[in-house]
Order: structure tokens, then C-alpha cells, then sequence
């Protein structure tokens, strides 16, 4: 990333303006500049007035004209030397302010597409040179919870490889309580552990209440699922999703290594669900290209947040899964999800398509 000098990307702003700065050029001249060596407040020097004066006008000349400091030293009668000490003065004394503007910080806004598919919105996020696209889409997300979080409200968190990145993107959080969405999960090159310690972290970030959910995804059986329900450390983080505000998911497809719930069905589970027509899965909810949540004994045996909880909640949801366009229109169908951040390739795939 780099300073622009001038248009609205990044601007090095002059202070009072062109006209202080035309008004400056006739008094400067040789006289000035001779008398500069002493500096603005002395007695040999210029009064105050001129002094700043003289600093808006070369400021002016040089950021915003482009005049090079030897041509701004022939005009007013000064050495190179004085105009460069003149433009650093011109600096600190906080005349010139240096504004830089991350192009890829907010992302890129895609309203038409938010549009056609009845969300509030989709951003594209673009990867930073050497940063990792997960970890882009995390910094998205950080920022639209920022966005969207009040003061002691309730976040709601599920863990995935995508939003793993959230902490490093969040330099803090207002006060809240964090209640985790769907118990820990283990990926390859990530263990449960890790899983169980992004509520936690971002919980000590926030100073609020945590609810940590402390069972599997999904378990063996529905008997299982509802024995561990009823424990009341497990019921109370599960009822604690009723208040949500703001709740960050991530997106899957429904593929061998596009969703964490893939690996643990069995294959011909796993089939099952393809021969339904599942394209897309967000907490454990197994969902059509239509939307519609798939009800069967999977569903049973999955522990975590509810399609109506979410419902009820402000959604921001990450979507890393590049080649898979129908899972990002299912979760727009599904009423699951509000706002989406997404890679580039993947927002392309969506616009080709809807068509």
C-alpha cells in the first residue's frame, strides 16, 4: 500500500487552500527567504502570519501542483534546503495531514448482487499481498461485526478454518456476551482445542459473558444428542442463542472438504444427502438449492444453533467455498443469512450463475 499524493484515495491535504497559498507567493520572495535562516518567530524572520503563509504556499505548490522544491526555491527566493526544512515543518506543525486508504480494508461492495439475492449485503474480500484468502474474508467479517455490534449486546460465533482468523482481525471488541454456536470441531491440521478456544479469546476480548457449548458437532446417535441437550451446561449455551444480535457462520458446500460436516457422516449418509439435493451446510443445517432445510435423523443428531435462532439474528456469514455458486444462493434462500463475504472468484461464479 502506498500514500497517494492528491485524489481521493489518499491525500495530502494543504491546509488553507490554493488562495493562502497564491496570496503567500508574492510576499515570500528574496527577502523572505533571506530572512528564513532565523526562523518564523524571530525578529529577523517573517511575523507568524507570514511564516504559516509562506508554509501553505509552498505545501500547496508541491503536494498538490507537483512543483519540484528546486523550482519552489527559485520562485520564493529560497535555498533547497529551507524549502525542504519548510515542508517538514509544514508537516508537523499539521498543515500538511497525510491520509492512507487501504483500498482492500472495506472490501469491495457488491449492492446489485446483494440485491438479486434478497440479502443486505455481499462483499468481496480482497487479499492483501502475502495474506491468505481465509484470512481476508475473516478481516471482512471482523469488520461488518464491528459494524453491526452494540454495546452489551450477544454475538453468537461458529468455528471454522475461515473464521479461526477472526481474532487477529479484531484490535477489540465493545463489551458483549459471545455464546458458541456449535460445539468444537477438529479439521485436518486443527484440533478441537482450537476450536474451543475462539469463544474463549474473543469472549476475554469482549469482557461479557461466555456460553460455551461443550459437545461434539454431531454425535453418534439421536438418543446421544438428546441426553447431551439436556445437561443443563449444554441447555443454557443452546438457549442462549434465543437472544442473538449478531452471529458470525461460515458457509460450506456439501463436499468432501467444503464442510466440517461432511467427514462425519457416513458414506452413505453422506450420499443420502446428495441424492436430496444438499448443496450447502451452516452450523450442522443441511440445505437445498432452495433454501429449504433438509429435516432427517442427521438433523437429530446434531448439537447447536437453530434455523430459527439464526433467523432471528442479524447473520454475517463467510463463504470460502470457491466452486461452489449454489451454496451461496442456497444460503441466501434459506432466510439464514444477512450479509456475505466472499473471494472474488466465488462472486464471479455467483454472477455467471444467476445469468
Amino acid at each position: 500500500m502506498r500514500a497517494a499524493e492528491g485524489g481521493p484515495m489518499g491525500s495530502e491535504q494543504a491546509g488553507a487552500g490554493r488562495q493562502a497559498g497564491a496570496g503567500a507567493q508574492a510576499g515570500a520572495g528574496a527577502q523572505a527567504g533571506a530572512g528564513m535562516q532565523a526562523g518564523p518567530g524571530s525578529e529577523a524572520g517573517p511575523g507568524v502570519a507570514d511564516a504559516i503563509a509562506l508554509k501553505v504556499a509552498l505545501a500547496s505548490e508541491h503536494h498538490l501542483e507537483g512543483v519540484p522544491k528546486i523550482e519552489l526555491a527559485r520562485r520564493h527566493g529560497l535555498s533547497r534546503f529551507q524549502v525542504a526544512r519548510l515542508l517538514d515543518e509544514a508537516r508537523a506543525e499539521g498543515i500538511v495531514r497525510i491520509e492512507v486508504v487501504d483500498p482492500t480494508a472495506a472490501g469491495r461492495d457488491l449492492s446489485p448482487l446483494a440485491e438479486r439475492l434478497g440479502i443486505s449485503s455481499v462483499t468481496v474480500a480482497v487479499a492483501r499481498p502475502g495474506e491468505a484468502p481465509r484470512a481476508a474474508i475473516a478481516r471482512q467479517v471482523a469488520g461488518l461485526l464491528l459494524r453491526h455490534l452494540r454495546e452489551g449486546g450477544r454475538v453468537g460465533v461458529a468455528w471454522s478454518r475461515t473464521l479461526m482468523h477472526l481474532p487477529a482481525a479484531l484490535d477489540a471488541l465493545p463489551v458483549a456476551d459471545i455464546v458458541q454456536l456449535v460445539g468444537p470441531v477438529s479439521t485436518a491440521g486443527h484440533s478441537t482445542a482450537q476450536s474451543s478456544a475462539l469463544v474463549h479469546e474473543l469472549g476475554a476480548r469482549s469482557g461479557g459473558q461466555v456460553w460455551a457449548l461443550p459437545t461434539p458437532l454431531i454425535v453418534d446417535s439421536p438418543q446421544v444428542a438428546a441426553s447431551l441437550r439436556s445437561m443443563e451446561e449444554v441447555r443454557t449455551a443452546l438457549d442462549a442463542a434465543d437472544g442473538l444480535d449478531v452471529a458470525t457462520v461460515s458457509v460450506g458446500a456439501w463436499a468432501d472438504g467444503a464442510s466440517t460436516l461432511w467427514s462425519r457422516l457416513r458414506p452413505a449418509e453422506q450420499q443420502r444427502a446428495l441424492d436430496a439435493g444438499i448443496v450447502a451446510e451452516i452450523c450442522g443445517i443441511l440445505l437445498g438449492e432452495s433454501g429449504a432445510v433438509w429435516h432427517s435423523a442427521v438433523e437429530d443428531r446434531v448439537i447447536g444453533v437453530r434455523p430459527d435462532q439464526l433467523r432471528r439474528a442479524r447473520v454475517i456469514a463467510a463463504i470460502p467455498a470457491v466452486g461452489h455458486p449454489e451454496a451461496v444462493l442456497a444460503a441466501a434462500r434459506s432466510g439464514l443469512v444477512d450479509d456475505i463475504v466472499l473471494a472474488p472468484e466465488l462472486a464471479e461464479q455467483v454472477e455467471a450463475l444467476l445469468g
